[in-house]
């Protein structure tokens, strides 16, 4: 199926949709201070924008919620030993095989390495949700650095990458796994709020984009390697190449 998502004109689509990808990005890491901080925000760019209504109700929430509200709740839904059932990284989802999961965590790393982004430092998997999120976000900041700065061909490249991306990893598992977790967190909170805005996000996006994504099962495979230890994925997106030089590649 061709794709529909043309590449804006405008730099305020690529930004809004950033800021997005950014406060959940930030919602499904672990609540540490650091991540609270950068939580927050992302929270007081999404509420200056013109998101929707869900990801302003995320956003109010987000500004306002503190650690003891967030973390036993994160510990309960997504940490390895406490859910097994609903592990936060997409690998768990794509098979039995731990071979094949790992090849697959390769492959990943892979996609952002050609980006000029080194996850081999983070604590957190190339898979985990949160790095997924954030690459997203960061490809929409380098599709509007590149259509403020570059021009047409350099912008289209940035947005074909967010469409690659999107139909061979996220948009495979997010849209399952946050029915999933919306359904698990407690009625009202601030979990079940992101996982319902998780979904209906990605799924947009896919529309958006043409793409039908090859759904996985809700089910985790059981037999994934283990995952790293909590702490931020890019460390506040420090490692990070700048997007300047990024946008020169």
């Amino acid at each position: 199926m061709p794709s529909t998502m043309a590449p804006p004109v405008s730099v305020a689509d690529p930004i809004l949709r950033a800021s997005c990808y950014e406060l959940l990005a930030h919602s499904f890491a672990y609540p540490d201070e650091e991540r609270l901080a950068d939580l927050r925000d992302a929270a007081e760019e999404v509420l200056k924008s013109e998101a929707s209504i869900p990801f302003m109700r995320l956003a109010a929430i987000a500004r306002e919620i503190g650690r003891e509200a967030l973390e036993p709740v994160h510990v309960s839904l997504i940490t390895f030993s406490s859910s097994p059932d609903c592990p936060a990284f997409e690998s768990a989802y794509l098979g039995g095989d731990a071979q094949r999961q790992t090849q697959r965590m390769a492959d990943i790393a892979g996609f952002y390495h050609a980006f000029g982004v080194d996850t081999a430092e983070g604590a957190y998997r190339p898979d985990d949700l949160s790095v997924e999120l954030g690459f997203m976000g960061f490809l929409c900041r380098k599709e509007a650095y590149a259509l403020e700065h570059l021009g047409p061909p350099r912008a289209r490249q940035a947005h074909k990458a967010q469409r690659t991306f999107l139909e061979n990893h996220l948009g495979t598992w997010a849209i399952v796994f946050g029915r999933k977790f919306a359904s698990q967190a407690p009625a009202g909170h601030f979990y079940a709020l992101a996982g319902t805005a998780l979904a209906d996000w990605v799924e947009g996006e896919c529309e958006e984009a043409g793409i039908q994504p090859q759904q996985v099962s809700a089910d985790a495979a059981h037999t994934w390697p283990l995952p790293a230890s909590h702490g931020p994925e890019f460390a506040g997106d420090a490692s990070f190449v700048p997007l300047e030089e990024l946008a020169e590649r």
